[in-house]
């Protein structure tokens, strides 16, 4: 969910407070009261900053100078006021204050999401022990100077560089928007004891666009490169949509609603497309590493931050976390790997409010020194968590750029917690065979049948003789292709029915006519194939969600589906249609099971693309193995119950089925008891809706029953807590949003 406002917000409330009411929406008023404020805080004479920088605006504004330090120090008091132990600096607050408040479309056209002091203090620490005298800092995108000023007071408390001579020499900013610079100057005013510091930093004040600005310009800042480069660069695709134009004029919608009353979008979503095109085109001369996919300002920033760096410079960003895991950043990942000695990747979640958009959201802090050296580098992968004055790391794990490499041949860095979670999912990619691999014998043939936006037109929305139900998203859970009826809306103001298993039938939004499926389709939707989601995320409460798709029916893009074949002649799996049945249902299974859905979270964000889903290495389980034929009966088993009449009296025998099919995959891996144990530590969010034991705050039935068969019922321990708990009703498997079709009468002692 999206927060009402960061963390940082609620503590500057009252400061914010003070200037809204006295700068009446001017941003030279509010500005001015912040650089009084700066200078009463450093002891600098504000006439004297007034009459140098801001000659112009003061004249525009007319606002008496004793007014403007009277409210400038009730700023003071203010941020004062704040309790000691959540309390922000000051020069770190004056920045924070000082920002160019822009419009939610603005912020997405420009990717601006302004850094929260807590990131700032963080990037800054682990950057300022490589900084020293006459070094020289730029960050790119500087907005109003949070990080420079970060980055000053941690090199000022290690004793490197003091805080004038920082101010002085050091720290170097560009910005698109002057007003942000300004609002940088007087962050960092705030630090010096000498006014003739803040004059020098001036110069080094750049008004325009980094990525267009010349060579000639930066070396005139920094002589053959910057010592370092700190930054939070935009993040966002450089790409129109006729959805942001609209919000951009102001017009209220939600998405997937039709544009028929807007048709003059088209018109401005094709100038502004073109606008886009023609910028892309100016900086496209200077880019080697932007890889393939949609061009990206956070792509563009760290190249840019990559060649302004002299050799050994050091970089300190916070980025996107699909850096370290997407296909169009292979290239870009792959540089930074082999160029550095060592290079940290600290992954964080938004949960602690530092941006004012969804909590689940992941970035990335990355630290490196760019030597070229071709040596192999050791990589460092951390998770941390906000605190209410920084960030606090939860986990760490160390490995070598030869090591990713031997299971991630593209260096995509998967996001796991510690030593023992990187020796698991090393150990598991080495047993598997990926599964998008020529040497697999799966050999997959994928496709998205029909596209829920280029063929809204051919659409109906009841049932019509020629027409095939359209399988969308919702639909799928795991083993279940009916999991959701539709009732009414659409888009995301469409209103879903959860379906128990008995009640589930095919109640789709949309028809399609079969006469303008794509050439191949047809044939398709007339056979069994396996579907999932491909909408799903991380941290959800599981993330592969994989179905039979049965004939008659057609998937929508969101639902892309798997057959398999033709094979290679290995011997391993033979050619005749009940075989590519059979396979359905074997990975099917496969892609539900906990070890392999354990496996994916490490690489996953918010979607299960084909380039990830290719990557997945399955265990070497066939359909002729004792082991391949048992999984397959059991999933056709699990995929029958969907529209059984005595579905709801089955729950406890089919959670027993599950539970043996993760036990056999996960041997399949070569794991254990153990193994099993830590992987249930990343599905928090298992068997909600299911009674606990007694003094436990949630169930825990799905681990415990998984864990009882992994020691084939020898191990008394998880034994008797799946026991005690199905005695309860506890049913396990079963997704929190389905748990009020449980039966807690049912069949406990089975």
């Amino acid at each position: 969910m999206s927060p009402s406002r960061t963390h940082e917000q609620g503590l500057l409330a009252e400061a914010e407070v003070v200037l809204t009411k006295v700068s009446k929406d001017s941003p030279e008023r509010r500005l001015e009261i912040l650089e009084a404020a700066s200078c009463a805080f450093a002891g600098l004479n504000v006439a004297d900053y007034w009459a140098t920088f801001c000659s112009d605006s003061r004249s525009r504004t007319g606002t008496d100078e004793t007014v403007v330090i009277t409210h400038a120090a009730r700023v003071l008091e203010a941020l004062e006021a704040v309790p000691g132990e959540d309390s922000i600096p000051v020069p770190l607050a004056l920045a924070s204050l000082a920002r160019v408040e822009l419009t939610k479309g603005k912020q997405r056209s420009t990717g601006a999401y302004y850094t929260d002091f807590r990131l700032a203090r963080y990037l800054a620490e682990g950057l300022a022990e490589h900084i020293g005298p006459g070094m020289k800092v730029l960050d790119p995108a500087a907005g109003s100077g949070l990080l420079l000023t970060a980055l000053a007071l941690a090199v000022g408390k290690r004793g490197g560089v003091g805080l004038t001579d920082f101010v002085a020499t050091v720290a170097c900013a560009a910005d698109l928007s002057d007003l942000a610079l300004r609002g940088a100057r007087l962050a960092l005013a705030s630090l010096a004891d000498d006014f003739k510091a803040v004059v020098a930093l001036d110069e080094r004040l750049l008004h325009g666009d980094s990525l267009l600005t010349n060579d000639a310009t930066w070396d005139e800042v920094s002589p053959g490169g910057f010592d370092a480069v700190i930054g939070n660069p935009p993040w966002e695709k450089l790409k129109v949509t006729r959805h942001e134009l609209l919000g951009k004029a102001g017009v209220v919608r939600h998405y997937g609603a039709s544009y028929e009353l807007h048709e003059d979008v088209h018109q401005a979503h094709s100038e502004e497309r073109q606008q886009m095109l023609d910028y892309l085109d100016q900086i496209a001369a200077e880019t080697k590493l932007q890889g393939r996919g949609e061009a990206d300002l956070y792509k563009l920033f760290l190249e840019f931050s990559c060649r302004r760096l002299r050799p050994g410079g050091h970089l300190a960003l916070l980025v996107p976390a699909g850096l370290i895991r997407s296909q169009g950043t292979e290239t870009l990942r792959r540089f930074l790997v082999e160029s550095s000695p060592e290079i940290e990747f600290t992954v964080v979640e938004n949960r602690a409010r530092f941006f004012a958009i969804d909590t689940r959201f992941k970035f990335l802090a990355v630290k490196a020194q760019l030597t070229r050296s071709q040596a192999d580098s050791r990589m460092v992968i951390k998770h941390a968590s906000g605190t209410p004055t920084g960030l606090r790391e939860t986990s760490r794990a160390t490995f070598f750029h030869s090591e990713l490499a031997s299971v991630r041949t593209d260096l995509t860095v998967p996001e796991v917690r510690g030593q023992e979670e990187w020796d698991l999912f090393r150990r598991m990619s080495q047993a598997g065979t990926p599964f998008g691999s020529p040497d697999s014998p799966w050999q997959p043939r994928l496709a998205r049948e029909v596209d829920m936006s280029r063929d809204r037109d051919d659409f109906k929305t009841s049932p019509t003789s020629g027409y095939l139900p359209v399988i969308e998203g919702r639909m799928v859970h795991q083993y279940r292709s009916r999991a959701k009826a539709h009732r009414s809306g659409t888009g995301r103001a469409a209103r879903w029915e959860v379906l128990s298993l008995e009640d589930a039938t095919t109640c789709p939004q949309y028809w399609h006519p079969i006469s303008r499926l794509r050439n191949g389709i047809d044939e398709r939707t007339r056979t069994v194939r396996a579907g999932f989601c491909d909408v799903t995320g991380q941290t959800n409460e599981r993330t592969l969600l994989t179905a039979v798709i049965q004939p008659g029916t057609v998937c929508g893009n969101k639902v892309p589906t798997v057959l398999f074949g033709p094979r290679p002649g290995n011997g391993a799996i033979d050619e005749c249609g009940d075989d590519d049945e059979k396979l359905v249902h074997l990975w099917v299974a496969l892609m539900n099971s906990i070890p392999v859905d354990w496996w994916a979270r490490r690489i996953t964000t918010t979607s299960m693309n084909y380039f990830l889903l290719m990557s997945i290495p399955l265990p070497p389980i066939y359909p002729e193995s004792p082991d391949g034929a048992r999984i397959i009966e059991l999933s056709r088993r699990l995929t029958a119950l969907e529209g059984c009449p005595n579905a709801r009296h089955a729950m406890m025998t089919t959670a027993r089925t599950r539970a043996e099919i993760d036990v056999l995959v996960a041997r399949a891996y070569g794991l254990g008891p153990g193994e099993l144990e830590l992987m249930f530590e990343d599905f928090p969010l298992l068997d909600r809706g299911q009674p606990p034991l007694a003094g436990e705050a949630r169930s825990t039935i799905t681990r415990d029953l998984v864990l009882a068969a992994a020691h084939d019922g020898n191990d008394s321990y998880w034994t008797d807590r799946a026991t005690r708990a199905q005695a309860l009703g506890a049913v396990a498997y079963v997704p929190a949003e389905y748990a009020q079709f449980c039966d807690r009468g049912g069949e406990h002692g089975q």
